[in-house]
């Protein structure tokens, strides 16, 4: 027979529950909190960042844990469920646990960081934010893509930002009679206009291929990381004016002028 003795003892242990779980709820707002403060002083936020949401949730699953056992539940059902319920969740979400798998292997591994400029399949971008799901890119038009972290960790990652300097490389094409030093005089002075060319790096113009009734020049060189858009449209430019006064044919009667990278 339930007595009030009974429902006091069942009360004091619903308070003590509810304190121990008040208690990891707090202690995981601190803790993650701290975290992200950390995440100030360094320069892998996205690490801190993912390490902050991840504690924050493993002390709240221990606290809810301690508060079933005060209320008597046996702790090896509790383990035991846990463990149906996470595989069932699991077999229902696979691809979402592969994205938080592939975020733990970026937390790890450490292919790219938030601030570099990355280019993963088709689209080109700097990491703005590491979530656990997925990475955020920001274009040059301040548009956000969003990419699962399954894709980031599975697709070639092409990662701008760990080299000092990147290679322009530039091709136009002009005709099969076209005096041949001419064109080469003309990429190399397009090339010597520029103030960032890294003179100690590879720089030179070279004819790449010949076709049935063209042949097609390329321009080489390096220039530093954050000068490469500027220094690729200016070339770009330059070489649209300087054949125009060297009597090539129109660029719509020719074939292209096309330029490594994508904006």
């Amino acid at each position: 027979m339930f007595s009030l003795a009974n429902l006091e003892n069942l009360l004091i242990k619903l308070a003590v529950a509810a304190l121990i779980i008040l208690f990891g709820v707090l202690l995981a707002k601190v803790i993650k909190k701290f975290i992200l403060r950390l995440s100030k002083n360094v320069t892998d936020h996205g690490s801190l960042s993912f390490i902050g949401s991840c504690a924050s949730i493993v002390i709240k699953i221990i606290f809810i844990a301690i508060a079933l056992t005060v209320l008597g539940l046996d702790m090896s059902v509790i383990v035991g469920s846990l463990s149906a319920v996470s595989l069932g969740i699991s077999l229902a979400l696979r691809d979402t646990m592969n994205d938080v798998a592939g975020g733990i292997q970026i937390l790890f591994t450490k292919p790219f960081v938030i601030g570099d400029y990355l280019r993963i399949e088709d689209k080109e971008g700097t990491v703005v934010r590491i979530e656990v799901m997925y990475i955020v890119l920001q274009t040059f038009d301040h548009q956000e893509i969003i990419i699962p972290n399954s894709t980031a960790i599975s697709e070639i990652v092409v990662n701008y930002s760990k080299e000092k300097y990147r290679r322009i490389h530039i091709s136009f094409s002009a005709p099969l009679d076209f005096d041949v030093e001419q064109c080469l005089q003309l990429g190399k002075s397009v090339i010597d206009a520029q103030e960032k060319i890294v003179e100690s790096m590879q720089k030179e113009v070279v004819v790449d291929a010949i076709k049935e009734r063209t042949m097609e020049v390329g321009l080489y060189c390096f220039v530093p990381f954050e000068e490469y858009w500027t220094c690729l449209c200016s070339m770009n430019e330059m070489l649209v004016k300087k054949r125009k006064e060297m009597g090539m044919e129109p660029i719509s009667q020719m074939v292209y002028i096309k330029s490594d990278g994508e904006r």
